[in-house]
């Protein structure tokens, strides 16, 4: 999450009471609600109690729905309904947009900015770069990207948006207005060419999710919408050679990892269980910490099946805003990546952080997959062992405040170098 100066960006969830439930342009006499069903569940349901659909999965089991309050208890009774859960408001606290429409500048010769370096980023670059086929892609789920970026477009395979339950994916609607998810996706997939910067895996394809505006609001629902997107792909078909594999399959184009630079303090059933499927999938989900220095981590960082990520300076040591309780850290403090009107900003916090670790993950996926045909299994938070990603990113982290796992840097600071070694043995 970005911490930069007087500025917070730590994403608050806030989940309204049966008389508030204001998210997003709901109607002032309706509450947003999220419905976790089974096979038996009818819409009319909702319509006969004068509500509407705003809109339904099609991998998870859910329907989000505006309706009055005094409806809620109501519609928990229906046939076929097996939670219903008010829908919560999550936003970034920050100055101004970038502007549109500036004249677009000169372009800086390429740096390799600090963190990349410090994950030893480019000495396995050689191994993985490009080496993929195509096959790995990390889906960001954010504020959008600035998709004609100069030092980003020739890696976003797709965009998508899903912005109040509408899933589009037109450019101009995933589009990044407020420039979190352009510097994001920088640090993970900047191009090594000669401008700018250059990002930690710097072939990997990456996809546009924005499921937060340009103000930097959402709501879980729609981040449980991106996360079904993000397993259907630009095809919108879960599996589509039928074999049961979804993630690491050519033939399919799920992502396989999911970097989530958003959180909050509120744990909502049908969320968790849109992460826990994904990760059953097999996507390795990475999310930031969090920034206001509490003793465990927000969600969905908390959740077990989620990489949760904190941040360390240029010093390696730890920020006081940086969330405690962490399974493994990365730079965040003071780090340059792309912004958009094809400009570079320099940001801190755990937001910054989290992408160092997912590309390291794209890279650790893309060797093992070049040299075996298939990707690692996602692995669970007390993994010791080399054969799963998670395991791979704890043995191999820089260890600097104990033998082991420690609430400040986790198992340590993430080694791409080190990782992907490990990886292929």
């Amino acid at each position: 999450m970005k911490f930069n100066k007087v500025f917070s960006l730590l994403l608050v969830f806030v989940v309204f009471g049966a008389t508030v439930g204001i998210v997003g342009a709901v109607p002032p006499e309706k509450v947003r609600v999220i419905l976790t069903i089974d096979k038996g569940f009818n819409e009319n349901s909702i319509f006969a109690l004068r509500g509407d659909v705003v809109a339904k999965g099609r991998i998870f089991p859910i329907v989000v729905a505006e309706l009055p309050p005094r409806a809620v208890e109501r519609l928990k009774n229906a046939k076929g309904v097996v939670r219903v859960e008010y829908d919560a408001e999550v936003w970034i606290l920050k100055g101004k947009p970038p502007g549109v429409g500036k004249p677009k500048p000169s372009q800086p010769s390429q740096e390799i900015p600090w963190g990349v370096k410090r994950v030893k980023a480019p000495d396995v670059w050689s191994i993985t770069d490009g080496s993929s086929g195509g096959v790995i892609e990390v889906a960001i789920l954010d504020t959008g990207i600035d998709y004609d970026h100069p030092d980003l477009k020739t890696n976003l395979a797709w965009g998508v948006s899903v912005l109040r339950g509408k899933v589009s994916t037109k450019p101009r609607d995933y589009k990044d207005r407020n420039g979190h998810g352009t510097h994001v996706a920088g640090t993970i997939a900047a191009l090594n060419n000669d401008i700018g910067v250059v990002g930690v895996a710097p072939a990997v394809e990456i996809y546009a999710v924005r499921v937060l505006d340009a103000s930097g609001r959402g709501s879980y629902s729609d981040i449980i919408l991106g996360i079904e997107q993000a397993l259907l792909g630009p095809d919108g078909v879960l599996d589509s050679d039928g074999d049961g594999i979804i993630v690491g399959d050519p033939e399919d184009d799920a992502a396989e990892v999911i970097s989530m630079s958003l959180g909050g303090s509120s744990d909502v059933q049908s969320f968790h269980d849109a992460i826990t499927e994904a990760y059953t999938y097999g996507v390795v989900i990475v999310a930031a910490s969090g920034n206001d220095g509490a003793s465990s981590p927000s969600y969905p960082a908390a959740y077990p099946e989620v990489i949760a990520i904190g941040a360390t300076d240029i010093n390696d040591q730890v920020p006081w805003w940086s969330n405690r309780g962490v399974e493994v850290s990365a730079p965040g403090v003071d780090i340059l990546s792309t912004y958009p009107d094809d400009t570079y900003e320099t940001l801190s916090g755990t937001s910054m952080a989290t992408p160092h670790v997912s590309g390291v993950v794209a890279l650790i996926q893309a060797a093992y997959y070049n040299k075996y045909g298939h990707i690692l299994p996602v692995g669970t938070f007390d993994d010791l062992t080399t054969s799963t990603v998670r395991g791979i990113l704890h043995v191999t982290a820089d260890d600097l405040n104990s033998d082991g796992w420690d609430a400040y840097y986790g198992y340590g600071i993430v080694r791409a170098d080190l990782a992907v070694q490990a990886a292929i043995g």
